[in-house]
């Protein structure tokens, strides 16, 4: 079969369709560029559960930062597909550390509220704002975004005893 000039075959549309399609997949499953957020990382080697909630949604690990200074313990908000994650979504403290959450500005307003009650940042929404904690307790916190709860927007910190 030969085609004219301009003129579209169908396989030229099927094979233009498959590679729209790998694309578009691509995008959900990876996000906007999410992984650079991971980039350089260490993950810890026992991974917490965080009593399953994690579950259901793109976690690559839990990040360790029990080397890390304070100044490098960033978690940035409205990242993903249409800015409804946390980067990293897990990571491993240790006491005494301060964690500031960083907003991109994508996604809208978002907040980040512990479930246990210990923090809790108020909505934001502007690119650069931040809020910071310091984790003073051992334990497991597992938190959210107020608004976006129902999109499983949640993150996870493990604090450990130096």
């Amino acid at each position: 079969m030969t085609s004219m000039p301009g003129r579209q075959t169908r396989r030229t549309l099927l094979t233009a369709g498959s590679i729209a399609a790998v694309s578009a997949l691509a995008g959900c499953l990876f996000g906007d560029g999410e992984d650079d957020y991971y980039d350089g990382e260490t993950f810890v080697d026992d991974e917490p559960d965080f009593d399953g909630h994690l579950e259901g949604i793109d976690h690559p690990g839990t990040v360790d930062w029990t080397e890390a200074s304070d100044d490098e313990k960033i978690i940035y908000v409205g990242t993903g597909l249409e800015g409804m994650g946390y980067a990293p979504r897990a990571a491993r403290v240790t006491v005494g550390s301060t964690v500031t959450w960083e907003w991109t500005g994508d996604g809208g307003r978002h907040d980040v509220v512990d479930t246990g009650g210990a923090f809790d940042s108020g909505e934001l929404h502007e690119e650069g704002a931040t809020f910071g904690f310091t984790f003073d307790e051992p334990g497991t916190y597992t938190y959210y975004c107020t608004p976006h709860r129902h999109r499983a927007m949640k993150g996870a910190l493990e604090v450990v005893e130096d």
